[in-house]
């Protein structure tokens, strides 16, 4: 049985509301920290899906445009307060996605924006395979999540 899937925004909310001291809290680096959450609960849960919104490739690298949209006006400024969507406002994260979340900060969370587009910039990222200049192009599911397979893999590896 798939567990139930967040708004973006409710992601977005925990990071701004669990690391608020985190002066690089940007909206690049909320966008990037989502998107690589949903790639590896995506891996991790063999393919449930984190939020409802497929992210997809643009010019600044995988996006989800709900989110974009809702922290365009903060433009590189530090985002310091939750994000009132009234879609987003009513869900609650389980402890267990809230334990999962926690794992995506320690893993990326001491990354700027920057940095972490660069990662999701880099040759053989879901990305990089389908991105065609000038396109928006949503990034297939199965390719998100057979990239992270492969991070998760390294990271067992890495680890034993």
């Amino acid at each position: 049985m798939q567990k139930p899937m967040y708004n973006p925004v409710t992601i977005v909310n925990y990071f701004i509301k669990k690391y608020a001291n985190d002066d690089q809290l940007t909206p690049m680096k909320l966008i990037k920290l989502t998107y690589i959450a949903y790639g590896w609960y995506l891996a991790l849960s063999d393919g449930d899906k984190l939020v409802t919104e497929e992210p997809q490739a643009w010019d600044l690298g995988p996006v989800l445009p709900t989110l974009y949209h809702t922290l365009k006006k903060y433009g590189g400024n530090k985002v310091n307060e939750p994000i009132f969507l009234k879609e987003a406002n009513k869900d609650a994260i389980s402890d267990e996605d809230a334990e999962f979340l926690d794992f995506i900060w320690d893993k990326y969370g001491q990354y700027s924006g920057k940095e972490l587009s660069a990662i999701t910039h880099t040759k053989g990222t879901p990305w990089s395979e389908i991105y065609p200049k000038g396109y928006n192009l949503t990034l297939p599911k199965e390719l998100v999540q057979k990239y992270y397979e492969t991070k998760m893999h390294e990271v067992l590896d890495h680890a034993s």
